[in-house]
């Protein structure tokens, strides 16, 4: 496990961002080549960048796009605000036409594995990011792909989250050149990624979360495991999760599983379940393996407080201003409301209500 000398990056990059920073380009799309093939992606973070910055791969899920992701995550104020770069990588097409990652499921011959190393590592030389402080994580297909590299680029990536994925038949028993830390938060009716059997059939596999916890640890060769419960902070979700903590490995890798239970493929916190935010939990575990200590337990501490359901439309909490995203991550309209207005969005379909108000992170709720 790559976290020696992390303590010293992890200052570096909170005590000296200014006598090594770099501007960049924040909220453009970028492009990269790779083996003959431009590929697009968005990168976020403060501007400047602070020196030996963390890098934070997040990858869209199947038939999503990097717009998308970037748009419902909430990466990019998290970013801003912690000092972290998040990078948004766009998926090429299938042999279907579809969007997606080459996790090995055996449907493309695309070099996800090279295009994502050669990316991170263009752009730690580039920005001064930190090596020992790079991960990935992702939704669903994007889930697949940051367990794909622990398997397979280790020396890369420095711990992996999965958001409602699983491991492909050909990644599922990797035995690593190096172990690193895994969290994974996963829906328990999941009827996509199933919780107990992953996708079941071709190349996706039929692992569940179980094995791949079972797998992952004893790779790891943990020796404890803690098992305590969240607080339900919205009972009308009908949701509610269990945090098991693995930990006593030697080498210090610890495997973190935030179960769902009643969750579906969902982005916890944004839609499904409100009682954790995936986003926090990803970031506070990244951040402690890059402090070279592990939390006990990611809680949410936030509440939506600009944005709130109030029958068949949206209260503000707050003035501020609100934009409707699609599924493509385009802003269909933007409107200001006043604290107290009630609005209700039009419009048929899946669509993104992004709320920012004055001295709050910005807000994010699926609306159908």
């Amino acid at each position: 496990m790559r976290n020696k000398n992390s303590l010293h990056h992890h200052l570096k990059w909170t005590l000296l961002p200014m006598l090594f920073a770099m501007p960049f380009a924040a909220s453009a799309q970028l492009e990269f080549e790779h083996n003959g093939t431009i590929r697009s992606y968005y990168m976020e973070g403060p501007d400047p960048i602070p020196a030996g910055a963390p890098i934070v791969v997040v990858l869209h899920g199947y038939t999503s796009s990097a717009q998308l992701i970037r748009a419902y995550s909430g990466f990019t104020p998290l970013a801003q605000q912690e000092g972290f770069v998040a990078v948004f990588p766009q998926g090429t097409e299938n042999d279907f036409g579809i969007p997606h990652w080459n996790a090995n499921i055996g449907f493309s011959n695309t070099d996800d594995h090279g295009f994502l190393v050669a990316l991170v590592q263009h752009l730690q030389e580039e920005y001064g990011l930190s090596e020992s402080c790079t991960y990935a994580c992702g939704m669903s297909n994007g889930g697949y792909m940051s367990y794909s590299l622990a398997c397979e680029h280790p020396e890369v990536f420095c711990a992996v989250g999965s958001v409602t994925g699983a491991m492909s038949a050909a990644d599922f028993g990797c035995t690593p050149s190096e172990v690193v830390p895994v969290v994974h938060l996963h829906g328990t009716d999941d009827d996509i990624v199933t919780y107990d059997g992953g996708v079941g059939f071709a190349g996706w596999g039929g692992s569940g979360v179980p094995e791949i916890i079972e797998h992952w640890t004893e790779l790891m060769g943990t020796t404890t495991l803690e098992e305590s419960n969240l607080p339900n902070l919205e009972s009308v979700d009908n949701t509610s999760v269990d945090f098991l903590r693995y930990a006593g490995a030697s080498g210090g890798q610890e495997f973190h599983h935030y179960r769902v239970n009643g969750g579906g493929h969902d982005w916890f916190g944004v839609w499904g379940s409100q009682d954790v935010e995936a986003t926090e939990v990803l970031w506070d575990f990244f951040s402690s393996q890059c402090a070279g200590e592990f939390t006990d337990i990611a809680e949410t501490t936030r509440t939506h407080i600009i944005l709130e359901r109030v029958g068949h439309g949206i209260r503000m909490g707050q003035s501020g201003h609100v934009q409707v995203v699609d599924l493509q991550g385009r802003i269909l309209s933007r409107l200001d409301l006043n604290a107290g207005e009630f609005w209700t969005p039009s419009g048929q379909g899946i669509r993104l209500l992004r709320a920012t108000a004055a001295g709050r992170l910005p807000e994010v709720l699926l609306w159908n």
